[in-house]
């Protein structure tokens, strides 16, 4: 499957070193600029930027509006080929194709091709869109007079980048993640493809899941990978520490502020800067920290506890809780400015019930320094369970597995926990009527029919009393199911 295309993949592309070297050769051997364009036109235009390396020339027009919007155009709309934009000016593009597709191209663009060329339209054209712009500009646009040495830097470009995104999506198919987050489900999909496009950016990301489902890793991986790399990536969990510390702890304080205060403290803002600061479970700050939150991420500043004078913070922040945040404001809990301050990207991890899928992955990354077998019934077992602690759960679950199945040669329902054996119907042994038929004081038949309503009873439980759903699960008529509740007294 071909990757898709935007501004963060040709963001990504520009980076490549064979790319960067190309963009120098071009410009010091040509005075030509490289560019990377998709359907979406140069990533430059996408940030609301113009075109790195542009010649004086192309920088006078992309400075207006008119110039910007009909040079976005022409990059949209390259094919292989000579090329003449808007001025006038030539350009040669290389497609850059994957799986029999162009999904971009590689363009050296802005010049002419004759010396002698009357260059009065070109300053005609451009002082349309520039009064202001002076024949000097114009004199000094480069001259291609042999295209093939440019082409040839440009197929090395569209070759580089080939090579580089065979090798990521082969990774990518290998991998069982992404960027150390184990999941190949379509939810977790969604997950990577908006974490891809967000990664680069300094906006403030709110990161929103149950407990357990690893808004921690999401947090990381976004520090890890993002332009704040070399920066400090700092986490702190606002529900672990009282109002008044936390305040501190966040903030700083001077010297003497409180009692105790034998010392300044920079506080996790400053200890951050240049990097991320991870706020968990925001969702259970006090207003009072609400207040100051919404100041730093309003205009970068802060004041320390006991100070007369602002700090200035600059620091990515990202957000993380479980709780319903649009409802808490809505009850009045939590600010509605603040909110949408939190709220610029928003990353929704999914929680383990609903991409049980990822199991075995998750499985097999847990014990991968010890392999496990798993049997049928222990599968059955974890695939119905519900995972109220989500992957955090799936780990200690595992963990308990290498305490009580050390020695045995595969894991059954009986080395699971209760609640997990449970939820496959596999109790049996702990239901009185199966003891004593194990021991031989009772009859087979009251063993099974206490599995059978033991089953059902949890069943119920489990589906929150859908017959329907519960009849598809046990494979069984809704009719059947009806009867079985009746002899059993569930009804």
């Amino acid at each position: 499957m071909l990757p898709a295309m935007d501004s963060t993949s040709l963001e990504r592309w520009e980076r490549l070193r064979g790319v960067e070297v190309a963009r120098a050769i071009l410009r010091e051997a040509f005075g030509l600029a490289l560019v990377l364009t998709g359907p979406e036109g140069p990533a430059a235009h996408g940030r609301g930027g113009i075109v790195r390396s542009s010649s004086d020339c192309c920088r006078a027009s992309l400075f207006t509006r008119d110039g910007f919007s009909r040079c976005d155009a022409f990059y949209r709309d390259l094919s292989e080929g000579n090329h003449v934009c808007h001025l006038g000016l030539h350009a040669f593009a290389e497609p850059v194709a994957l799986d029999g597709e162009t999904v971009a191209h590689a363009v050296a663009s802005g010049f002419l091709r004759d010396v002698e060329t009357d260059r009065a339209p070109l300053l005609a054209a451009l002082q349309a869109l520039d009064p202001s712009a002076s024949a000097e500009t114009v004199r000094r646009v480069p001259v291609v007079h042999e295209g093939h040495p440019v082409r040839a830097v440009l197929r090395s470009v569209a070759a580089e980048i080939v090579s580089y995104e065979r090798l990521r999506l082969q990774a990518a198919r290998e991998s069982p993640g992404m960027w150390g987050i184990v999941g190949r489900s379509p939810q977790m999909q969604s997950v990577f493809e908006l974490l891809s496009r967000v990664v680069e950016s300094d906006a403030t990301t709110l990161i929103l899941g149950e407990s357990g489902t690893g808004k921690e890793l999401v947090a990381r991986a976004l520090h890890e990978r993002g332009r704040r790399r070399a920066g400090p990536f700092i986490a702190q969990n606002c529900a672990a520490v009282p109002d008044d510390l936390l305040d501190s702890a966040l903030f700083g304080h001077v010297r003497g502020a409180f009692s105790g205060a034998d010392r300044a403290s920079e506080g996790l803002f400053g200890a951050a800067d240049g990097g991320v600061l991870f706020l968990d479970e925001v969702g259970d700050m006090s207003p009072a920290l609400q207040v100051k939150l919404l100041r730093v991420l309003q205009d970068g500043t802060y004041l320390p506890v006991g100070a007369t004078t602002p700090r200035h913070s600059n620091v990515r922040v990202v957000a993380a809780t479980h709780k319903d945040l649009a409802g808490l404001v809505r009850g009045g809990e939590f600010r509605q400015d603040l909110f949408y301050r939190l709220h610029v990207l928003s990353i929704q991890v999914p929680p383990l019930r609903d991409r049980v899928g990822d199991l075995p992955r998750l499985v097999a990354h847990f014990t991968s320094a010890a392999p496990m077998r798993i049997s049928d019934a222990a599968w059955e077992c974890l695939q119905r369970y519900r995972w109220p602690g989500n992957v955090r759960e799936l780990r200690a679950e595992i963990q308990r597995w290498q305490l009580v199945a050390a020695e045995a040669s595969e894991i059954v329902p009986d080395h699971l926990s209760p609640s997990i054996r449970d939820a496959g119907g596999y109790r049996v042994l702990e239901e009185p009527e199966a003891v004593a038929a194990a021991e031989g004081s009772g009859t087979l038949a009251d063993a099974v029919e206490a599995l059978e309503r033991a089953i059902i009873e949890r069943g119920l439980a489990r589906t929150g009393g859908n017959r329907t759903q519960l009849a598809r699960e046990l494979g069984i008529s809704r009719t059947t199911l009806s009867e079985r509740l009746k002899r059993y007294g569930l009804d």
